[in-house]
């Protein structure tokens, strides 16, 4: 014990500081601007214990990406599942429920959709991930199974990704999300139906 913590609880406590610190700074100053010194300056950590926690700066940027996406999962996924609607009904809960996790803190946007890329090293993180959307699309809109079925589900899945990428690049006051709502929801719902029929 030390300071009335153990030694799990200091290091948990880095951890989630250098985690915000991620969000921080990737998110708004991007992958190139967030050396190791100012992600430590960030969190007020020292940089032997940034080492401690993660063995890189990429590490520390996969686990701000793991978070986002866990936030993503936890709070719109459920609301999808849940809703026993017609199905233009759960489209619309999905969209508004992705997009308005990710831009109702910019910095969410801009670390999943933007610096992720920048960085180069977590291209297989984030295609897991747009399979793993491009399943939720297909099961939850009942697309038909096999190559066709698959292929309208990734493209559906980039069509998002790609919006949001440009909405993120954008200089504040950033264009407001409910056009882009609106034209993802015709998108899909346009997309989904004739794939049904």
């Amino acid at each position: 014990m030390y300071g009335g913590r153990s030694e799990n609880e200091r290091r948990a406590d880095r951890r989630a500081r250098l985690t915000a610190a991620g969000l921080a700074l990737f998110g708004t100053e991007g992958w190139s601007g967030a050396t190791i010194e100012r992600l430590c300056a960030e969190a007020g950590v020292a940089t032997r214990s940034f080492y401690e926690e993660f063995a890189s700066r990429e590490a520390l940027l996969r686990a701000v990406y793991e978070s986002i996406m866990a936030g993503v999962v936890a709070t719109v996924v459920p609301r999808i599942t849940q809703h026993r609607g017609p199905s233009e009904e759960r489209i619309r809960i999905g969209i508004e429920g992705y997009v308005g996790y990710l831009t109702e803190d910019p910095r969410r946007a801009r670390v999943a959709h933007r610096e992720v890329r920048a960085a180069g090293v977590l291209e297989q993180d984030r295609y897991a991930m747009v399979l793993r959307f491009a399943d939720i699309i297909a099961t939850e809109s009942r697309l038909a199974e096999g190559a066709e079925g698959r292929v309208l589900a990734l493209a559906l899945a980039g069509a998002v990704s790609e919006v949001l990428v440009d909405w993120a690049a954008q200089p504040e006051p950033r264009p407001a999300t409910g056009p882009i709502i609106e034209t993802l929801v015709r998108l899909y719902v346009g997309a989904i139906t004739p794939a049904r029929a």
